[in-house]
């Protein structure tokens, strides 16, 4: 796992969208050659990655309002590593 710090600041990469289909009722997120429906905790984490917040804020936040019950902040930061080593999430840094 790539050490979180306050500095960085993820957010869905270019190529990458997520969005409501009304016409089935579901988030879709997608990707090139990717198509995946996220579960609440993915999703909660994914609409989190506005390029506002750090992944450290993002993740003491979802783990404090979390309705999985054992969620932490490594199951944040981890989904958070993932989706950046996949090219799903950039991340800038706050400070530039």
């Amino acid at each position: 796992m790539i050490a979180a710090t306050p500095e960085r600041v993820p957010v869905l990469s270019v190529h990458c969208r997520l969005y409501f289909d009304g016409q089935h009722n579901r988030w879709v997120f997608k990707a090139p050659q990717q198509i995946m429906f996220p579960d609440q905790f993915t999703l909660t984490v994914l609409q989190a990655c506005d390029g506002r917040c750090s992944e450290q804020q993002i993740a003491h936040s979802l783990v404090a309002c979390s309705a999985r019950e054992n969620a932490t902040i490594e199951d944040v930061l981890d989904l958070l590593d993932e989706f950046e080593r996949r090219g799903y999430l950039s991340v800038m840094s706050a400070a530039g």
